[in-house]
């Protein structure tokens, strides 16, 4: 798969979508019942979707070499992610075999991890190293008693893992071969992670919480003093891969190459922006300088939380840097905190009463369409199951 391809067949796209007034549609209207908000269904998703399904944990730029680690909390779980000495990617439960205490914090470099309840000490690959007073556990195997490993795969710039013990992962059945191959091709595995990630708290289902994220129709009325200054709304492409599926957003800039054969175009990504979502509830969003990672997880059946990380661009020039981390917050807190989850936390009230029977997606929003068929399918397998 070529990149520059890529990237100037969606700019194409594009273009003729906004001179001729268009988007990428579905082939029909999407009518759900409210009830997929249910305390019960809630429940069943947390097990099926989260509890038991791959879920992205970071990207692989937030374990940079070999002996650094990160720290890692979705659905109540603690886990610590580690590169060991060769270069593999560990997860374990961030707990103590002793008592259960969270053995680290936030993310770096070190090789060892001592609870700060009574110093177990645990190497990168989760083994206990050291016990004060061994002699007071005398009769139990400390060689059995490391850190509890959760299975994790990593690859094309992603870190997958589970949230409970079980069968080993591979990433590339996760993402599935078309999808696989065009991650490969963005070559993101060493952006750098910029700061610490970001939870934002929102008063909404989780589900609402991620449709936010999916659809570009509202950018002209909820932006329209924001991100309609900066990028085209209601013009979108949509490509499934799997339950998985790339979106792609038309800056105001694009239109610099209306008039340039499209041969000509060179690096067309500070014209466009990359959105994929990753079953099933990662966004990830990409531009010239960065890409964002927002992790949307289910609280209880109206809150979530999302995490929201950002990856730098290595070789940035110190303008470019800067423009990067202006955008930051204004993307952050400006327009997600104060426009999406705001409006996220006032569809709550309404899906909660009783009044509404059903909720609707247009045709023009085939990408949450997309999602919500995916979680129907998920569901209805585990219950034939």
């Amino acid at each position: 798969m070529d990149r520059q391809a890529l990237e100037h067949s969606l700019a194409r796209r594009l273009l003729d979508h906004i001179d001729a007034g268009t988007t990428d549609l579905a082939p029909d209207i999407l009518e759900l019942p409210t009830d997929i908000y249910s305390t019960q269904r809630h429940a069943e998703e947390f097990d099926v979707l989260f509890r038991s399904h791959p879920l992205v944990l970071c990207l692989s730029g937030a374990l940079p070499h070999a002996g650094t680690y990160r720290t890692v909390d979705l659905c109540g779980v603690p886990i610590l992610l580690t590169r060991n000495d060769e270069g593999r990617v560990r997860a374990f439960a961030n707990a103590c075999r002793h008592r259960g205490v969270r053995v680290a914090d936030g993310g770096g470099a070190r090789s060892r991890f001592a609870c700060p309840f009574h110093s177990w000490t645990y190497d990168l690959d989760g083994r206990l190293v050291a016990v004060p007073v061994a002699d007071a556990f005398t009769g139990m195997c400390l060689e059995r008693k490391g850190l509890v490993e959760l299975p994790v795969s990593e690859g094309y710039g992603l870190i997958v893992g589970s949230l409970r013990p079980g069968p080993a992962l591979d990433i590339d059945e996760y993402l599935g071969p078309g999808l696989a191959d065009e991650l490969a091709v963005l070559e993101f595995a060493d952006w750098e992670l910029y700061g610490e990630p970001h939870v934002h708290p929102v008063g909404a289902n989780w589900k609402v919480t991620l449709d936010t994220f999916r659809e570009n129709y509202h950018f002209r009325f909820l932006h329209r003093r924001t991100l309609a200054k900066y990028a085209y709304g209601g013009v979108l492409t949509f490509d499934p891969f799997g339950r998985h599926l790339r979106n792609c957003s038309a800056l105001r800039t694009i239109d610099e190459l209306r008039e340039v054969p499209d041969e000509q175009w060179g690096d067309v990504m500070s014209h466009i922006s990359l959105q994929y979502a990753l079953f099933p509830n990662t966004s990830l969003t990409f531009d010239s300088r960065h890409v964002e990672l927002w992790q949307i997880v289910p609280v209880d059946a109206n809150s979530s939380e999302v995490v929201h990380s950002t990856y730098l661009r290595p070789g940035l020039s110190e303008s470019e840097r800067a423009k990067a981390v202006e955008m930051a917050p204004w993307i952050c807190e400006t327009v997600v905190d104060g426009e999406d989850f705001w409006v996220a936390a006032r569809t709550e009230p309404g899906i909660r009463a009783g009044v509404l029977g059903t909720i609707v997606f247009g045709r023009n929003e085939p990408a949450p369409q997309h999602l919500h068929r995916g979680f129907d399918d998920a569901l209805a397998a585990v219950r034939r199951a």
